[in-house]
Order: structure tokens, then C-alpha cells, then sequence
């Protein structure tokens, strides 16, 4: 950073250069698409981080803030924090005059709603239920129907969306965080309450990784990994009784993290998983020759470990240069024991595959690479 001074401990005459300006206008437009309600506070704790990675010494003004909002007023137009929702039950239809026909735009929603409800339950829906009001806070998260707010100490997790969380009257989230606390020491928030559409937990001060990791020294880097490998280890050491099924921890099944989510099972064989998992619905037939050699591929005998099923750098929340909790568990249970390598690589290799993604593997003691390529294929074609 260039400077007019450095005498004083909280200087307002630094400017970023162009470089630095860059990276943080890049980092800003990632952390709104990904979801967060990017505030001023957020984008002044990764300048002042930024700067001290590249030397400098004394704290910077907030008002650099709106300076560098000002020379981006388009970036600035987006950062607004959404306003509270309403269930998605709730939200009212448009009045349509007779024999109107739905526009473009609303029947793609409509068939995408549908699309969702029959991937996540096929022929049979759970039954409308009333979520309880939605509670007040600071919104720090906000992407389609999932929202995050804060409330003095505590956050809730929640979504609009009709069926909540699934099925079950609580989410498997609130199950699992519950298990892991009791069986292990990955950090994890307390929870406090739950229903089938949210979840409340104890706030947990830091930054995700996403957030943090440009900003990291080596240092901290290198600690963070240990630590994620240790509580990887600690997740896959943990006994499988001989009844539980594959699938998530409330015995909901498998969903699979796509734009329109995948559910199926739970299955009592990695063979019969394997089955469901290569005959998407929308599979065509001119692909078969895939899916056969797929299945083929995908025929060992795994052991069944625990996984949280998506350890992505959003997910891990670091502070102080150390892991502070790991956090969405949503998708987690007993899985075979390539899944949280597959998972894991696509949650992290995509950040910065020099520093972070290519040190994945080294995070397992066994590689599935092959089981990587054929999930991102099932995935990405399906």
C-alpha cells in the first residue's frame, strides 16, 4: 500500500494501488454472488487484512470504505441487505385476468418448484406445515429461499421454502451438530432449538475460509490445514453401528448439492446406492454406454464413514489464524469413503487451486481421484 504517512496508529491516507484494488473489488463481487450480505464493516476487515499482508503497519480509517465504494458505484448499488421474508406459502399469487396464460418467467419458476418437489420427494410430499414468524436480526445471509440472521448471540438458519428442511419435523443439521459435539472435538456451534424449517445456534465470532483465505499468511495457512486433516481423520473414526443405513445421519437418505437437489434412498448396500446414483431421472439413453462404465467403476466393496459431505471453504470458519468451527451439516451421515474426498476437492479447488486446492489430497490418507472425475461427471451431465 502507498502511504502519506505512518505515524499515526489509524491513518485515513492510505490508498490502495491497483493491484490491491483489483483483488479487493474481485473478493467483494465473489462474496455477494456467494451469498453473504456484504456490509461496509466486512469489506473494511479484509482492506485492513490486505494491508497488512502487504506490510503495513498501522490501522487504516473506515472512511476507505466509502472511498473505494465511491470509485465502484456499481458494486456499491448491490450491496444492499435484503429486506425480511416471507414464507414462500404465504406469498400471495398475482390476480390473472381468465384464460391468461402464465408469462415465460412464471412457468419456468413454476416448473422448476415442481422439479424440486418431485427430485427431493417424488410422488410424495410431506404436508403443508405453518413455520412459526421468522425471527429479527442482522441478515448476513441471503441466497434464493436459505437465509442466515444474526440475534444478539445467537444465529438461525432458515429457509422459506414450503417444505423447510425436508420431511422430518427438525433438520438432520441440528441432529448431526448435536452428534458431533457429544462424539468428537471439531469445534461445532451449540444448538439451541430447531424445527422442520430452521435451525438456532450460538454465533461463532470469525471469517469464513473463503473470506480469509487471501489474506492468510503461510503460517496460518498451513496450521488451518492440520487442523481440517485431524478433524477429517476424527469424522471417519467414528463406529458405524451394523443397522444404520447410507445416507444422513436422520435416516432422511441421500441428497445430492445441485441446482435443482437430487434425494434418494437411504439404501441399505453401497451396491444399491451406487445403482440410484448413476440413473439420474433425466438420464438419456444414448448415454447408457456411460453409466455402465460408471457403475463398473464405482463396484468396490468401500467402508462406510462418517462425512459432513460438504467441506467447502465457506463452510469452515476461521479466526485468529485457526479453524473456529465447521458449520453447514446438512448433508452429512454415513456415506462410502471416497464421498468426502469427492466433496471436498470440489469445495476447495475452486478458491485457489495453487495454495488450496492442490494440497486436498494431502488432507486423506487414501485418493479417490478416479471416484472424483466419475461423481463430477454423473453430476454435471445428470
Amino acid at each position: 500500500m502507498e502511504a502519506t504517512s505512518t505515524d499515526s496508529p489509524s491513518d485515513s491516507g492510505f490508498i490502495l494501488n491497483s493491484s490491491q484494488e483489483r483483488e479487493v473489488q474481485k473478493w467483494v463481487s465473489r462474496e455477494h454472488n456467494g451469498g453473504t450480505v456484504v456490509r461496509k464493516e466486512l469489506v473494511y476487515w479484509f482492506i485492513q487484512r490486505l494491508g497488512q499482508r502487504d506490510g503495513l503497519k498501522s490501522t487504516l480509517a473506515p472512511s476507505i470504505v466509502d472511498a473505494f465504494l465511491g470509485r465502484h458505484p456499481d458494486l456499491a448499488e448491490r450491496l444492499v441487505v435484503p429486506p425480511q421474508p416471507v414464507p414462500e406459502s404465504q406469498v400471495p399469487a398475482p390476480p390473472k385476468p381468465p384464460g391468461k396464460r402464465l408469462t415465460a418467467p412464471e412457468r419456468m419458476k413454476e416448473m422448476f418448484r415442481q422439479d424440486r418437489e418431485k427430485a427431493l420427494f417424488g410422488d410424495s410430499p410431506p404436508p403443508r406445515r405453518q413455520p412459526a414468524p421468522y425471527p429479527e436480526g442482522e441478515i448476513i445471509y441471503h441466497r434464493g429461499t436459505d437465509y442466515v440472521v444474526r440475534h444478539g448471540d445467537a444465529l438461525t438458519k432458515y429457509t422459506t421454502y414450503t417444505h423447510g428442511f425436508g420431511a422430518n419435523p427438525h433438520p438432520n443439521e441440528a441432529m448431526v451438530m448435536r452428534f458431533i459435539k457429544e462424539n468428537t472435538t471439531i469445534p461445532v456451534p451449540e444448538v439451541i432449538s430447531s424445527d422442520f424449517d430452521r435451525v438456532t445456534m450460538e454465533y461463532v465470532e470469525g471469517q469464513t475460509l473463503r473470506q480469509a483465505w487471501p489474506v492468510l499468511t503461510t503460517e496460518e495457512r498451513t496450521n488451518i490445514l492440520i487442523e481440517l486433516r485431524g478433524y477429517i481423520a476424527q469424522l471417519r473414526a467414528l463406529e458405524k453401528r451394523d443397522d444404520v443405513s447410507i445416507g444422513r445421519l436422520d435416516g432422511s437418505g441421500v441428497e445430492l448439492p445441485s441446482i435443482i437437489p437430487r434425494a434418494g434412498g437411504p439404501f441399505t448396500t453401497t451396491a444399491e446406492f451406487h445403482h440410484w446414483l448413476v440413473r439420474p431421472p433425466k438420464r438419456l439413453d444414448q448415454q447408457s454406454m456411460y453409466w455402465d462404465q460408471i457403475t463398473r467403476q464405482l463396484a468396490g466393496d468401500y467402508p462406510i464413514v462418517f462425512t459432513h459431505g460438504d467441506i467447502a471453504a465457506r463452510n469452515i470458519l476461521v479466526r485468529d489464524g485457526r479453524i473456529a468451527a465447521i458449520i453447514d451439516w446438512e448433508y452429512a451421515g454415513w456415506f462410502p469413503k471416497y464421498w468426502e474426498y469427492v466433496f471436498t476437492l470440489r469445495g476447495l479447488d475452486n478458491l485457489d487451486w495453487v495454495t488450496l486446492g492442490s494440497e486436498v489430497p494431502s488432507l486423506f490418507d487414501q485418493h479417490y481421484d478416479i471416484e472424483y472425475i466419475l461423481i463430477k461427471f454423473i453430476l454435471d451431465i445428470s
